[in-house]
């Protein structure tokens, strides 16, 4: 049964990539935005029927494709990366579990360059520089001062964008620095690009017990790399977006007027309600009173929640919405130089969550089938 689901798999995406090749003339992503309603249609799902028998997703943390398509699909609870061709056929897995060289614990992030895997490699604390095959070539430890990575994008320069997050732990009237800097493909320090205080998190005792109190709608650092190699910058405490060359510093920015959404009680029994709390290795969905009463809710949302840049330079912004279910379904479409184009419409059965990215002009999420069984899906857009 295995071998037959994969067959069809593959029959369809060689389908979709016959209709996509037919000689027609194709409207820009930025013309399609215009007409208010665009829909994402699936080209290619790699699944457990894409792999060996002994092989699949256990916990997809992050997706890449390098300039030749493959797809390299990092899973953090099997230890490992699992490369895939453009047509979704499994070529390899890279790494296991372990301390050595090429051995990872809980690897969260990658991003590739022309001639570099690089792996943030959370439980071992430590970027890892891998070749494209997996072989390893050094790797840099990451010290709890200087920030922990929480994405990575490459620039068409060769070098690679790093956001950083330090905390201050013990000092819990005290925010988090968010820090984008700049890395060499051999993960050599070269700049820091921007930074900014965050409030993710407050540290603080409670009942003896050092706990993190999440900061609900707090606004978070959101970015992404055009095509171009600029670095698409915004801090969601106003809907401003700036651009950033990666030597030059800031170079210009745009805003945009929105109507602030205010945080309602419905927000707040939905936030406690999607927590779970462990202690002692006993994790409970009852959230305990001094979190419920030391969390604070702020009186009005971030403009908005994530950027993507897609493969014309085009912006998307999703910002928050009075209807909460209408927040993936509709994005701000902006040109590659900050011009409005269009409040746009989702349609279909497809929406488009905070997880999804961008990577070589495809978009990609992660989703679970109705057997709850992970399952990497990559989309193009349609009118």
């Amino acid at each position: 049964m295995k071998i037959q689901k994969s067959c069809l798999i593959t029959l369809f995406c060689a389908t979709a990539l016959f209709i996509y090749a037919a000689p027609k003339e194709e409207k820009s992503l930025g013309e399609m935005y215009k007409s208010g309603s665009i829909q994402f249609v699936p080209e290619l799902t790699i699944d457990d029927t894409s792999m060996p028998e002994d092989t699949f997703f256990e916990g997809v943390s992050s997706i890449v494709s390098d300039n030749d398509g493959n797809i390299y699909i990092c899973d953090y609870k099997a230890n490992n990366i699992k490369k895939f061709n453009t047509s979704g056929k499994y070529l390899k897995t890279i790494g296991r579990k372990g301390q050595g060289p090429g051995e990872f614990n809980m690897p969260f992030e990658i991003a590739v360059t022309d001639d570099r895997l690089i792996v943030w490699d959370w439980g071992n604390r430590r970027l890892c520089v891998l070749a494209p095959d997996g072989e390893f070539i050094k790797s840099v430890q990451i010290f709890r001062g200087e920030g922990m990575p929480q994405k990575m994008r490459p620039l068409t320069d060769g070098n690679i964008v790093i956001e950083l997050e330090k905390i201050y732990y013990g000092e819990q009237d005290k925010p988090q620095d968010s820090l984008i800097e700049i890395f060499s493909p051999d993960l050599e320090k070269k700049r820091t690009l921007y930074t900014q205080q965050v409030w993710r998190n407050k540290f603080m005792r409670i009942e003896s017990m050092f706990t993190n109190i999440i900061q609900p709608f707090s606004p978070l650092v959101c970015w992404d790399v055009s095509p171009d190699g600029k670095i698409v910058i915004g801090y969601p405490s106003e809907y401003k977006i700036d651009f950033y060359d990666s030597e030059r510093g800031k170079i210009s920015s745009f805003s945009h007027s929105y109507d602030p959404v205010k945080v309602t009680d419905e927000d707040k029994e939905s936030f406690f309600s999607g927590m779970t709390f462990s202690s002692g290795g006993t994790t409970t969905q009852t959230v305990p009173e001094p979190i419920v009463k030391n969390t604070e809710f702020p009186k009005l949302k971030p403009a908005f929640k994530q950027i993507l840049v897609d493969s014309e330079g085009n912006i998307l912004v999703w910002p928050y919405r009075k209807n909460r279910e209408e927040e993936s379904r509709y994005f701000d479409a902006f040109s590659p130089e900050g011009n409005f184009i269009g409040n746009v419409q989702i349609r279909g059965n497809s929406s488009f969550p905070a997880g999804a990215i961008i990577q070589n002009g495809s978009f990609w999420l992660q989703k679970a089938d109705e057997e709850g069984l992970i399952e990497v899906v990559k989309y193009r857009i349609s009118e």
